[in-house]
């Protein structure tokens, strides 16, 4: 079992084979997707500040977490077929 990533929100989790974790990393403002056994990952800039309120926040990572999602989606099908995404908690990121 793969330890939960901090921040994490979505994961990409194949009937088999490795898990895609979706984070939201506050210091960076970003996503990132990143493929539990392969170098694959991605960077998506969301734009939040840490000055940012929470609602505000959350907002950002709403709007891009779409996008996360997509690739995470396109590399699992490329690399790991038969992957479902598992939403966990996208509405309240780790501060």
């Amino acid at each position: 079992m793969v330890a939960s990533p901090e921040g994490l929100i979505s994961r990409i989790q194949p009937s088999t084979g490795p898990a895609i974790d979706i984070a939201y990393v506050s210091h960076s403002g970003a996503l990132t997707a990143t493929c539990t056994t392969c170098p694959w990952h991605e960077h998506i800039d969301t734009g939040a500040l840490t000055t940012d309120p929470p609602e505000k926040e959350a907002a950002l990572i709403e709007r891009h977490l779409p996008e996360a999602e997509s690739l995470a989606q396109a590399h699992a099908a490329s690399q790991h077929p038969n992957a479902q995404v598992s939403q966990l908690n996208a509405a309240s990121p780790a501060t």
